[in-house]
């Protein structure tokens, strides 16, 4: 009688044992049926996002949607998360956090990153649409792994232009000649060879300096400037626009290091969308904030073609002039991938 209750005990356990790895087997397959992704095996990481700009800033674009794209690109096995704006980590200090790790993810620009690789400078000067066909991405990410200990991943306001903004009309070069212009180092250079003086007041400052006529213009990104109300107290939209506003995404080695090979691949390809979706991004976003500063009273001031090609040409031979100088080999090289 023993003997019957201990093979009925061990029929029992056979058949749950195989009903156990019946209902393992089932559940490991994903629900639409299709077999699990090499991705289902990585490890979960949490990256978190140091910014230049405060939370919510318009220099801000794509980070939302390469926070999702890199969730789906894993499987979920990386998150990208908010990790503070400039009252975590000063702006200009960003470079330094990122060499060391102290950061997972930079949203920073390249011209914040001169103090380590100088020929960033010239980053504002290129296309990356461009870069990534004649090998340029390639370069500058060699040289960011190399002089910053990080990751190069895309750019994120390509497409995104500057303008140079007056108060009075302009028609030829020689009409800034006396004027005073606020500027950043970005264009500084330009903006002096044009005959101007520049000064380099903060943002929030410019409406009063506007209107109490201690500068006659100034120069800001295609995009942002309602946000100032700087419309008010000025007058004309200076075309042709010119360079590119260079801000980017960047990942310091100690954090790409913890992922795996296909989470790596993942970031890079969400990094080349968000860039991709930049430039039509800003086409529309350009000639909207165009027309709300039109309606309220600006005007775009577009030069005779001439005089556009010599303001254009003054541009870039001022910004590459002044990129050469620092980084003469680089630059120069980064120069031949951009043509």
């Amino acid at each position: 009688m023993l003997k019957k209750v201990l093979l009925f005990l061990l029929i029992v356990t056979l058949v749950l044992s195989l009903i156990g790895c019946g209902k393992n087997a089932q559940s490991s397959q994903p629900l639409d049926g299709q077999a699990p992704s090499e991705g289902n095996t990585d490890k979960k990481v949490t990256l978190s996002v140091t910014a230049a700009w405060a939370e919510g800033n318009s220099m801000l674009f794509g980070m939302d949607d390469f926070a999702k794209k890199v969730s789906e690109k894993t499987n979920g096995t990386v998150e990208v998360v908010w990790g503070g704006g400039p009252e975590t980590i000063p702006t200009y200090q960003l470079v330094e956090a990122l060499r060391n790790g102290i950061i997972d993810i930079a949203w920073t620009s390249h011209t914040y990153n001169v103090s380590h690789v100088p020929v960033m400078e010239a980053m504002k000067l290129t296309d990356a649409e461009k870069l990534r066909e004649t090998g340029g991405f390639d370069f500058v990410k060699e040289l960011y792994k190399e002089k910053l200990n990080s990751h190069y991943i895309a750019a994120t306001t390509n497409g995104l232009t500057y303008n140079l903004y007056t108060k009075s009309e302009i028609n030829k070069l020689e009409d800034f000649d006396g004027l005073t212009i606020r500027a950043t180092p970005a264009y500084q250079a330009f903006v002096e060879a044009l005959g101007a003086g520049v000064v380099n007041t903060a943002p929030g400052e410019a409406y009063q300096a506007l209107e109490r006529n201690v500068i006659q213009g100034y120069g800001w990104p295609s995009v942002g400037v309602k946000d100032f109300g700087w419309q008010e107290v000025s007058k004309y939209i200076i075309q042709p626009a010119f360079y590119n506003v260079d801000v980017c995404i960047m990942m310091s080695d100690k954090a790409w290091n913890k992922l795996s090979e296909s989470q790596q691949q993942a970031i890079m390809e969400a990094g080349k969308e968000v860039e991709a979706a930049s430039n039509e991004y800003y086409v529309k976003a350009i000639a909207d904030e165009n027309d709300v500063l039109k309606a309220e009273g600006m005007e775009e001031l577009t030069l005779a073609p001439e005089v556009a090609d010599a303001y254009y040409k003054l541009a870039y031979e001022k910004g590459w002039e002044s990129a050469l100088k620092v980084d003469h080999e680089n630059a120069n090289k980064l120069k031949e991938l951009s043509e």
